[in-house]
C-alpha cells in the first residue's frame, strides 16, 4: 500500500484514508495543505466539518479503494 505522504502525492479535493500517529484512521477528504497542515473535511448527515491536522500528526494518507482492498487481504 503506497503512502502518499511519503510520496508527496496528496490531491486537494479527494477523499482519502488518513492515518494519525495516534492509530486512528479515518476517511477524510483533504480541501488543501500549507507547509505544515493538512486541511481536512468530513461530513455528518447534517453539517460538514473543515478542521486542520499538523503533518507531522498524520503518520499516513492512502487510496481509499487501496486501503480497503489492503485489509481484506488482512
Amino acid at each position: 500500500m503506497r503512502n502518499l505522504v511519503t510520496a508527496n502525492d496528496v490531491l486537494s479535493g479527494k477523499v482519502y484514508m488518513v492515518e494519525m500517529k495516534d492509530g486512528e484512521i479515518s476517511s477524510f477528504r483533504v480541501l488543501s495543505e500549507t507547509p505544515t497542515h493538512y486541511i481536512l473535511s468530513y461530513s455528518t448527515d447534517e453539517t460538514v466539518e473543515v478542521f486542520e491536522k499538523a503533518k507531522n500528526e498524520v503518520s499516513g494518507i492512502f487510496e481509499v479503494r487501496e486501503w480497503w482492498d489492503n485489509k481484506a487481504k488482512e
